[in-house]
């Protein structure tokens, strides 16, 4: 077994997807070059010292969310579009919670290394699930 992610976390830097990181209070989904450690996110929370991205609100996704109540189970989809030249185009991830009358969707599609990341998948880039 070999790991590595764009924080070169033990020894080796490569790029990194992720599409879920997240808490009862926070959803993030970035994208990481292998030199890019902040990376490009999308989601919402981390406090408010941390400058991250706020695309929907406490109102939204948390305990009692209007549109996902993470006391809930609820569903999340990403897929990966590419473009007519097989390159990645972007990351889409959409969270749904029956009964939710608004699903969280997000997406990258202007990440400055999207050419990393796809020569990357075509390696066969592996999906690492962990909690």
């Amino acid at each position: 077994d070999h790991y590595c992610d764009a924080n070169n976390v033990c020894g080796e830097s490569c790029a990194e997807i992720d599409i879920q990181e997240a808490n009862q209070h926070a959803w993030h989904s970035t994208l990481h070059s292998s030199l890019d450690h902040g990376g490009q996110g999308v989601g919402y929370g981390g406090g408010t010292s941390w400058d991250g991205p706020r695309d929907f609100g406490a109102k939204e996704y948390g305990p009692g969310g209007r549109c996902i109540d993470t006391t809930r189970p609820f569903q999340v989809a990403a897929s990966f579009p590419t473009a007519a030249s097989g390159m990645l185009a972007a990351m889409e991830v959409a969270l749904v919670q029956e009964g939710s009358p608004c699903p969280l969707k997000m997406k990258i599609d202007d990440y400055k290394d999207m050419s990393e990341l796809s020569a990357s998948l075509a390696a066969g880039m592996t999906p690492v699930i962990s909690y």
